[in-house]
């Protein structure tokens, strides 16, 4: 003979009401987790997997991309958007050809070198024609710490200079510093020039005798040290730098 659940009884408790509710009212949570695993599938199949580069689109690649052809045209040529074309030819270890505004950078520095190179003095240099980057940005030469030097030698402040160049006065401190000029603590320094040309004021001869131009062994550059200082090798200070960096184990 066979009884339904709820005519059951028992002896400690009565039937508890949800088991006699139908199974449909409970299975709703396991259909919304099945189409959560269905559409995860779908979106994986979507996913496209990365096309490798084949020998011959990398032999294209690196005939092209040395070119003046347009980054995008290389790409539709290949099939490929800019950015894995750009990211390719960095690993590759490929350049761009120099641009027009940066051919004409590089000449006009290569005309300030040519010009300086017919003064035998610093003193005798064209104000504005420091040496410069395309950026704007000092190069410091033997050429540049010798005018640094020819001004710090005549009182000018760091200000003045930072002016006088079109530099920044933090980037004049710190080349002074590295060039290895003197203090000029206890001096009347000048913030203007008395006449249009700064190199006409005559030279400060305590100071200058302070100033004897070395060039280093090491990064082939001029600076400046104290006559009392006798080594026998000189190394200015992004030189001295680099041997204490070497002597410690590091080599890059």
């Amino acid at each position: 003979m066979q009884a339904s659940i709820s005519e059951i009884g028992f002896q400690s408790s009565a039937v508890l009401p949800w088991i006699c509710l139908p199974f449909n009212k409970f299975s709703h949570h396991s259909g919304i987790l099945k189409e959560l695993t269905t559409s995860k599938e779908i979106s994986l199949k979507l996913t496209k997997t990365r096309r490798l580069w084949s020998h011959n689109e990398t032999t294209l690649l690196t005939k092209i991309y040395p070119t003046d052809t347009a980054i995008k045209v290389i790409a539709e040529r290949l099939g490929r958007t800019p950015q894995a074309v750009a990211n390719k030819a960095k690993r590759l270890g490929l350049r761009r050809p120099l641009t027009l505004k940066r051919q004409r950078a590089a000449q006009a520095r290569k005309n300030t070198d040519t010009v300086h190179e017919r003064y035998n003095s610093p003193a005798s240099a064209i104000p504005g024609a420091f040496p410069k980057t395309a950026s704007g940005r000092a190069i410091w030469n033997t050429q540049s710490l010798h005018l640094l030097a020819d001004l710090w030698k005549r009182l000018y402040s760091p200000a003045f200079i930072a002016e006088y160049f079109g530099l920044k006065y933090n980037t004049v401190c710190m080349a002074a510093k590295r060039a290895g000029l003197p203090s000029r603590a206890g001096f009347t320094l000048l913030r203007t020039s008395p006449t249009e040309n700064p190199f006409a004021v005559a030279e400060n001869a305590t100071l200058a005798s302070q100033m004897i131009a070395r060039t280093c062994r090491i990064t082939n550059t001029v600076f400046f040290q104290h006559p009392k200082d006798r080594r026998q090798q000189h190394y200015s200070y992004l030189g001295s730098r680099l041997v204490e960096h070497r002597a410690s184990g590091c080599f890059h």
